[in-house]
């Protein structure tokens, strides 16, 4: 357990997934779907919270039966709920998931608009952001106004306030009307990012390259991240700061779901790096024992995670991590 002298905030989609209850076929070939909590921003949350620092969520939902239970589940999770708003003027945001025979993920979303997308300025408050911690939010705000608006305010805020900021695109091509757009954004938020985290898709399309290294290299230099971390799935990841960059392996482990486990590699991250937030904060390279041991770490909650169906109910708790490790020398 972390000491508690900082504190997490995480600002994004709070939603359902519906998962397949089989898995190996597309949405269309789907049986039945089991009902999950969800939200990248929301499963960071979460998972910050089962491996020990005080996490708050600022996001909106539905004043309906999916929102309440969202609200619920963050509170069962002991993540603060004070600045997460209800609405009647949309629906809570559903998302229906399968993973296909390929081990692609196939995602429908009902959000036209979700309450996600309503979060505006007035919702942030400034209060939220006493104390220091690590700022966490996605790109998913971005998509719409006024969540987009919103999601410039919290970041405004949290650069007032002294926060570490960690920025994960989670691209999702259909909710945005226009990629140029989404682009732009992304590189936007990552070049007010203290701690950047992609996918390989991620890297080449924020560079709009092939190439992952050049990507990388693009990030870097463009968006200048004191930390970037790029996910390799099975393969663990890579962590890139100035010239170094440090491949952690990864964890070889029978997956059931990968929904949520880049959000859990997220947290896993964050927290390994907890006594050096600021270093981070202020550019400064780690040690390189420190980034293996993080690294190593959110692989291991990476892993974790695909073990189970569904984001928030399969991310691991502290002494689960301990466990795994341990076993996995």
């Amino acid at each position: 357990m972390v000491s508690l002298d900082k504190k997490a905030i995480c600002l994004g989609e709070l939603l359902i997934d519906f998962v397949s209850t089989v898995n190996g076929v597309s949405l269309k070939e789907a049986p039945a779907f089991e009902k999950a909590p969800g939200g990248a921003p929301a499963n960071v949350a979460v998972a910050l919270s089962r491996l020990g620092i005080e996490t708050f969520f600022v996001g909106k939902v539905g004043q309906d039966a999916f929102g309440e239970f969202l609200r619920d589940v963050l509170q069962s999770n002991q993540v603060n709920t004070r600045f997460l708003k209800m609405t009647d003027r949309a629906k809570t945001t559903l998302a229906f998931v399968s993973l296909t025979r390929e081990g692609e993920r196939d995602f429908v979303f009902y959000r036209e608009p979700g309450a996600d997308t309503l979060l505006d300025q007035q919702d942030i408050e400034e209060e939220c952001f006493q104390g220091k911690g690590v700022f966490h939010f996605g790109s998913l705000t971005m998509t719409h106004e006024p969540a987009y608006s919103a999601t410039l305010k919290a970041l405004s805020l949290a650069k007032k306030h002294g926060y570490l900021i960690s920025f994960d695109p989670n691209l999702r091509p259909a909710l945005w009307k226009n990629l140029d757009t989404a682009r732009d954004r992304m590189r936007q938020a990552m070049s007010r990012s203290d701690v950047v985290k992609v996918n390989e898709e991620e890297a080449m399309f924020v560079a709009s390259c092939k190439d992952l290294q050049k990507a990388i290299e693009f990030i870097q230099f463009h968006c200048k991240p004191s930390l970037l971390a790029v996910t390799l799935g099975k393969e663990g990841c890579l962590l890139c700061q100035n010239e170094r960059q440090i491949r952690v392996p990864g964890f070889q482990v029978t997956s059931v779901d990968t929904t949520g486990a880049g959000d859990g590699f997220v947290a896993g991250l964050l927290s390994s790096l907890y006594m050096f937030w600021e270093e981070l904060k202020q550019g400064h390279a780690l040690p390189e024992e420190a980034l293996l041991h993080a690294g190593k770490r959110a692989n291991a909650v990476g892993a974790l995670t695909t073990l189970k169906k569904g984001a928030i109910p399969a991310l691991p708790t502290q002494d689960e991590v301990e466990t795994f490790l341990e076993e996995n020398v």
